[in-house]
Order: C-alpha cells, then structure tokens, then sequence
C-alpha cells in the first residue's frame, strides 16, 4: 500500500486534537481505575448505620461526587464526538479527492490511448 496518501493528511488538525483525546482517555482510565476501589474502602453499609445525620451527609456528597463524574464524563462525550465529526469530514473529503484523482486518471488513460491510436493510424 502507497503511503502517499499519508501526505494529503490534515497532519495539523489531527496533531492539535491529539492533546483533547489523550487527556480525556486518561481521565477515563483514572476514573475506571480509581472507582472501585474509593467505593469499597470509604462507604461500607455498616459505616454510619443508626445516625441520620451522618447518613444524610454521606449521602449528598456521593451524589455530588457522582454529579461531577458525571459532567466529567460529559465533557470527555462531547470532546470525542467532536474529535469524531472532524475525522468524518477529514475522511469525506479524502474520499472526494480520490474520485477526483480515479476520474482523473481514467481520462487521461483514455486521451493517452487515442493519442497512441492516432498516432499509430497515421
């Protein structure tokens, strides 16, 4: 396979959003990583059994742990979707340039053979 097609590569569009999509695959990975181990050692159902209050609290910071993981993961969705949309317009118009390129070089096989033709017939 030909690597010229290497070189019709936005290479500075794909170098400058590779920065957003590691960063957010590590934030996943650190999310995926940490979350089992946090829930395990630091809310057992035993820990604040019989006090409301304390209940209570423990509570209402899991679910704003959970509604800042959950913007997180958000923001970390809608960046690779971006990321997404970039590399299906980056992928449509290489498709383009090689039905140009194919169309293109058909025609010029074709002027190519009836110049030999004419030539020959001459």
């Amino acid at each position: 396979m030909s690597p010229l097609w290497l070189k019709s590569l936005p290479w500075s569009t794909i170098l400058s959003n590779a920065p957003l999509i590691v960063e957010g695959a590590r934030k996943l990975a650190a999310l995926v990583k940490s979350k089992p181990a946090d829930e395990g050692l630091s809310h057992g159902a035993d820990t604040f059994e019989g006090d409301p209050v304390l209940e209570l609290a423990a509570l209402r910071a899991r679910v704003q742990r959970l509604e800042e993981e959950l913007h997180q993961a958000s923001g970390l969705v809608r960046t690779m979707a971006e990321s997404q949309a970039q590399m299906a317009q980056m992928v449509e118009a290489l498709r383009r340039r090689t039905r140009l390129s194919i169309r293109i070089a058909a025609i010029s096989l074709v002027g190519l053979v009836t110049l030999l033709l004419w030539t020959l017939v001459r």
